[in-house]
């Protein structure tokens, strides 16, 4: 993939709000961002639709763009982690489903299962703010950043078993927490399952 013409000229203008050096890098990076979509998911009725969502993103993000030293590398980071987000939130839909047809619980709509999902990453959160400050962070870089043990332990400088020691020990936490309060269902084990990859 070639860079675009006095690409970082363009980048600062895209971070300046100008929304027609936007353009030029959308029309540019578009195709390459389709393909590397298809890297990481095998979906092609999603792969329009993930691909707006990175640029979308890049738009959000526009004021950081003056920093960034290689705009390919942060469009695939970015492209990684709305794929990841996406995969990892059609398994929660998928695991609610399956959770709710062993239990008998009642189907509901879709807004219905937003709204407990956001109440139990709200209670998850809350126990992740609870650990000490290097199992935090170790399990936030999983969670949210949707990164691999070898990437975490090679951005933090330590062991792999390490990284996996403090993550198992996270989840246990969580899952310990949520436990001692009322209201754990058959749901929030699903969520829980998600933090075992």
């Amino acid at each position: 993939m070639e860079n675009l013409v006095n690409e970082q000229v363009i980048l600062n203008r895209v971070a300046a709000d100008d929304r027609d050096a936007f353009r030029e890098i959308y029309n540019h990076y578009y195709p390459a961002v389709q393909q590397y979509v298809l890297l990481f998911s095998f979906d092609l009725s999603r792969q329009d639709e993930l691909t707006q969502d990175v640029f979308v993103r890049i738009w959000e993000k526009r004021h950081k763009l003056t920093n960034v030293e290689s705009f390919q590398n942060y469009l695939f980071k970015i492209t990684k982690n709305q794929v990841l987000n996406y995969i990892r939130g059609a398994r929660v839909q998928q695991r609610i489903k399956e959770a709710q047809l062993l239990s008998d619980e009642p189907v509901t709509d879709d807004t219905d299962h937003k709204v407990q999902l956001n109440q139990y990453y709200r209670m998850a959160a809350d126990a992740i703010e609870q650990l000490p400050a290097g199992r935090k962070q170790v399990l936030k870089m999983s969670i949210e950043e949707g990164l691999t043990l070898d990437e975490i332990a090679e951005k933090l400088g330590i062991s792999k078993s390490g990284v996996k020691n403090q993550l198992y020990a996270g989840i246990a936490h969580v899952r310990q927490y949520l436990e001692r309060n009322a209201g754990i269902s058959t749901l929030l084990y699903v969520f829980l399952s998600l933090l075992d990859g």
